[in-house]
């Protein structure tokens, strides 16, 4: 199990889609994070949103779309008992609430279209 209080990841797109994925286990996700350029009649869209029990709650897009095809980008997810407050690569931020009251995580889950260059945990 991995307590963190910040975790810094800098990427690089490649083509559609990617997910972030925070939790217990993969029933289990706290923060399900999943910029989307044009993949599931989603075209240039955040989609949050978490799992509980194997069952997925309702997705929130918050808009804001900051992420460019071909760039790199930052994302810093500060984590609170309370929820996550996410940073974006263009610096506004994005509070998700922790839905599974965890305090602690060990699942952590990178998917799609995106190579992963570094990760910080703090």
């Amino acid at each position: 199990t991995l307590s963190f209080k910040s975790l810094s990841l800098t990427s690089f797109f490649v083509l559609s889609s990617c997910s972030f994925n925070i939790g217990l286990n993969d029933q289990n996700i706290a923060l399900h994070l999943n910029p989307r350029f044009d993949v599931w009649g989603d075209k240039d869209t955040i989609v949050l949103n978490s799992v509980e029990n194997s069952k997925w709650k309702d997705e929130v897009q918050p808009g804001g779309f900051c992420f460019f095809r071909g760039e790199s980008f930052k994302i810093i997810i500060k984590f609170k008992c309370k929820g996550f407050s996410i940073t974006l690569p263009n610096g506004s931020r994005i509070t998700v609430p922790n839905c599974i009251y965890a305090n602690k995580y060990s699942y952590f889950r990178f998917d799609g279209d995106v190579s992963i260059s570094s990760v910080e945990i703090r």
